[in-house]
């Protein structure tokens, strides 16, 4: 199984990402290309030689006619607009849609408002726009069937924005890596950026420190800034895993005397706390007494995480656990246009083949809300969206 791995000492940065990417062999001709294909073909990207601790690291160069404007202001809309002319492979797409969208409710929380009403500032620059479509164009390219990553890591402080100043780790950052588990370093300034988050958001499988591969490239992105006592630089490794990924693992407990109405706050802790999955089974247990068996699915490294949740939001005196071999199907996301608004979907692929496309509940209940139609109709419109759109891959 080709397996790639974001090694993570000072933390990252979209253009940190495309970097290392880069050398480890993916090519910069096809951003080039989509970003002339979405107008803007004055603008150049490359990458020059960096040195970070005697290590030989690229460092990204994204150029633009005229005067540099690092808070150009982009809305959602607009970057799905561009996007849509960017020519790309279905792959990259879905990729490059779902880091936005992804950003897009991560702001919108921030600010109170829909995703779709959402108007992207830094990230809307033109910089920060050719990192995440370079990431994903690149991520096609060298085609990992698995992508893992070190705990994210943050730092602390404050850092301006167009908004003002605002607290590290930024606002955005942490909405989109919530039921991650962070890092925290005692470096003042901004470490894991939101582009950078939303890469690691969207893209990856699994966080470990230790990646189960056996390396056969290593790409290096250098950051732009000095770091006391740390090397700015994002380590990507590209080598051969196992076929099964490391276990994961079924938790369950029988109660018979927590009341009903905590129930729903136990599952969303479960949730909250990286399970795959959570429920509920009704059963009968001795003396014909009612009782519910809580189950959750979770990855090994969130064990011990999922374990304590369950031991202290509940009444049970233990529980169950059992290493478990699970099937899964690839997935991707991408956003489709109804007469009502954007419609984030999921699909499932078996190889190259489309199995299922399912459009997300919440954004589909927020427009039928917001229009007064059925919810019905919002979800059909996006699979017939996509259908019209021929953008199986």
């Amino acid at each position: 199984m080709r397996v790639l791995h974001f090694d993570m000492p000072s933390g990252i940065a979209g253009d940190m990402a495309l970097a290392a990417l880069t050398q480890l062999g993916a090519p910069l001709e096809p951003l080039q290309a989509a970003l002339q294909a979405m107008g803007l073909a004055g603008v150049r990207v490359g990458v020059e030689p960096a040195e970070v601790s005697g290590i030989a690291a690229l460092r990204l160069r994204v150029e633009e006619p005229g005067p540099h404007h690092p808070h150009d202001h982009r809305s959602y809309r607009d970057i799905r607009a561009l996007l849509g002319r960017a020519g790309l492979p279905a792959g990259a797409r879905a990729r490059a849609e779902d880091m936005f969208a992804r950003l897009a409710a991560a702001e919108g929380r921030v600010h109170g408002r829909p995703a779709d009403e959402v108007t992207f500032h830094e990230v809307g620059a033109v910089d920060s726009i050719a990192d995440l479509l370079g990431v994903a164009l690149a991520l096609e390219h060298l085609a990992p069937a698995r992508v893992t990553a070190s705990p994210p890591v943050v730092g602390h402080g404050v850092v301006q924005c167009q908004h003002g100043p605002l607290p590290l780790p930024a606002p955005a950052t942490l909405e989109l890596l919530k039921g991650i588990q962070l890092r925290g370093l005692d470096v003042e300034g901004e470490l894991t950026t939101p582009t950078g988050a939303a890469i690691l958001a969207s893209q990856v499988h699994h966080f470990t420190a230790a990646p189960a591969l056996a390396p056969s490239a290593l790409g290096h992105g250098a950051g732009t800034r000095s770091l006391p006592g740390r090397p700015n630089v994002l380590r990507v490794l590209l080598g051969e895993g196992p076929e099964t990924p490391a276990e994961d693992y079924l938790l369950e407990a029988n109660l018979d005397d927590m009341p009903p109405t905590l129930l729903e706050h136990l599952l969303e802790r479960l949730l909250a706390a990286g399970a795959f999955e959570a429920w509920l089974q009704p059963v009968v247990m001795k003396r014909s007494r009612p009782a519910v068996v809580v189950a959750c699915l979770c990855a090994g490294d969130r064990l011990a995480a999922l374990e304590g949740v369950l031991l202290r939001e509940s009444t049970s005196l233990g529980l169950r656990r059992r290493a478990v071999e699970r099937r899964k199907l690839a997935r991707r996301a991408a956003t489709v246009e109804t007469p009502w608004g954007p419609v984030r979907v999921k699909l499932a692929l078996e190889g190259e083949r489309l199995l299922h496309l399912t459009p997300e509940y919440e954004d589909c209940r927020a427009l039928a809300e917001r229009a007064g139609v059925p919810l019905l109709s919002v979800d059909q419109a996006a699979r017939a969206a996509w259908r019209v759109e021929e953008r199986e891959p």
